[in-house]
């Protein structure tokens, strides 16, 4: 048979392309996301699945399981020809989504809590951070935060039953900065506070700037202010927990990103905002005019106490 040039990883690569990114690349074709499925902005009875291969064409009364099947329902190609236009010129490398993120075995294994009542890191986090000591004794009351025995701050990220899949240590002394994920982290349940507008979606590098955005938003609309917004901490500039956070809430529309103001962040947000513009969201995008959040929100307390 005519297609036995290919070789099994040229076949492998066609069969398992992001229908989406190849259809807008190829077609010019759009999608949004519309409950659990993508709709074709261009072609409404065009629906994509979930995971991003599956296709069915209402309209034309054709469907498919891959891009192949939509080249020769759709465009009337052969199978050699279908596979050589995905994997032309390495577009198939274009198009082929990364690798799914596994979580590693086990149970996570969270630092032992310190007993009294968390002085160090209220310490910490307000008189060096700046964050307010409110939203300091919220988290904590949430049981996302604790300090551990050896005077740590500990961020925690829960799944949708309470249980808890991931932990981030950050050291509470200045002169030597300790920071690092707890054994068996699970990122796809990275630190997030869940806010009464669940459209938006606030997204920054680390859990320290998550809650100075937090304080930033109650210092400028009043306490409590924080909790009519919804935030997600990456832990780090990779989007895994973004991805994770879409796919359990669909109602997200809106993505607000507020990584750091450096060359790794700005790469990020570039490379993100082009991502999930392409899957139907809203894109937004501010940098903050120091390093990060956090020196933001640093910067504006020690101007207000200088007043």
């Amino acid at each position: 048979m005519e297609y036995k040039k290919f070789t099994s990883e040229q076949l492998d690569r066609a069969k398992n392309v992001d229908i989406i990114a190849f259809l807008g690349a190829y077609m010019g074709l759009e999608f949004k996301p519309s409950g659990k499925y993508y709709k074709c902005s261009q072609h409404n009875s065009l629906i994509i699945y979930p995971d991003r291969k599956r296709f069915v064409w209402n309209s034309r009364n054709i469907s498919g399981s891959d891009t192949i099947d939509f080249l020769r329902n759709a465009e009337g190609k052969s199978f050699p020809e279908a596979v050589e236009i995905i994997i032309g010129e390495n577009a198939a490398a274009a198009y082929t989504p990364a690798p799914k993120y596994k979580a590693e075995a086990g149970q996570l294994v969270l630092p032992e809590k310190a007993d009294g009542k968390y002085n160090r890191i209220f310490a910490y986090l307000s008189q060096t951070r700046g964050i307010s000591t409110g939203i300091i004794s919220d988290f904590i009351k949430s049981k996302q935060l604790y300090q551990d025995t050896k005077g740590n701050c500990v961020f925690v990220g829960f799944d949708e039953q309470g249980t808890a899949k991931f932990g981030s240590v950050r050291g509470t002394l200045t002169e030597r900065k300790y920071r690092g994920d707890c054994k068996n982290s699970d990122k796809r349940y990275a630190f997030h506070q869940m806010g009464t507008d669940t459209a938006r979606l606030y997204i920054f590098e680390a859990p320290i700037d998550l809650l100075s955005h937090c304080t930033l938003t109650d210092m400028a609309y009043g306490n409590g202010a924080y909790k009519g917004q919804t935030r997600l901490a990456l832990c780090g500039s990779s989007d895994v927990a973004l991805e994770s956070f879409l796919e359990r809430h669909q109602e997200v529309k809106v993505l607000h990103f507020r990584l750091d103001n450096d060359e790794a962040g700005r790469a990020a947000v570039e490379k993100y905002t082009s991502k999930y513009r392409e899957r139907g969201y809203e894109v937004k995008a501010v940098f903050s005019q120091s390093k990060d959040v956090n020196e933001d929100l640093i910067n504006k307390v020690s101007s207000k106490a200088r007043r």
